[in-house]
């Protein structure tokens, strides 16, 4: 974990950060910036959501990785020393797993590091998600392109990209669930979320979304609320 002080750390809450209006914050490392949106510490269920700029030539130092650490690559190229990973790309990194991320002409870098639920963090996973194979969900009048899935099916990931102009039903997050918005918006009867914002919706806490003119694509996860 990254942060010091809590951020939205009541699981029970709504909780709604647009990273636009956040300013980056420097870290211990030259050339790395941060926006935290979440952090939890506590060794069972802790967490931390943030986004990362890596200013060009930044780098932070190899570490042993006590967490998963699951990243989405927003602008520019990350490298771990062995990969290069350009926009769009997820990779997933199990505890244990050596990183050591650096970027030559700077990224932005949305990451997420958790306590692992459940034994067994699931391995190593890279997706190149503009080349990747989505499937169609029509009931709900979008594509999604699912990312990963525990063994257990209480945590799970994927990208939805929901079409403008489309209702979906009102209903709840029996396990909760976090979404970060990577373009376009959605909508529903509490208020608007556009590309940059990020928000999680406790367990049992109901919405009806809906797109308008525009598409929303969203890098969304389930049950990690859940312990």
């Amino acid at each position: 974990m990254r942060s010091a002080a809590p951020v939205n750390a009541d699981p029970g809450k709504v909780a709604v950060a647009d990273t636009n209006a956040m300013p980056w914050e420097k870290t211990e490392h030259r050339g790395v910036w941060r926006k935290v949106l979440e952090f939890v510490n506590d060794p069972k269920k802790g967490r931390e959501t943030s986004l990362l700029k890596f200013d060009r030539g930044a780098a932070m130092p190899a570490e042993q990785l006590k967490e998963r650490l699951d990243i989405y690559v927003l602008e520019g190229t990350l490298s771990d020393g062995a990969h290069n990973y350009g926009p769009e790309s997820f990779i997933r990194i199990p505890p244990g797993a050596r990183f050591a991320p650096s970027s030559k002409d700077g990224c932005v870098i949305y990451a997420k590091w958790r306590v692992p639920i459940r034994p067994g963090a699931g391995e190593r996973t890279v997706i190149d998600t503009k080349t990747a194979q989505w499937l169609d969900f029509p009931h709900r009048g979008a594509k999604v392109l699912h990312l990963y899935k525990n063994v257990d099916g209480i945590e799970t990931s994927r990208i939805g990209n929901v079409y403008p102009e489309r209702k979906i039903p009102s209903h709840d997050h029996s396990i909760g669930e976090e979404t970060f918005v990577l373009e376009g918006c959605l909508k529903d009867e509490y208020t608007a979320y556009t590309a940059g914002v990020w928000f999680r919706m406790p367990c049992g806490v109901p919405h009806a979304p809906y797109t308008e003119s525009q598409n929303c694509k969203m890098l969304i996860r389930e049950g990690d609320l859940v312990w």
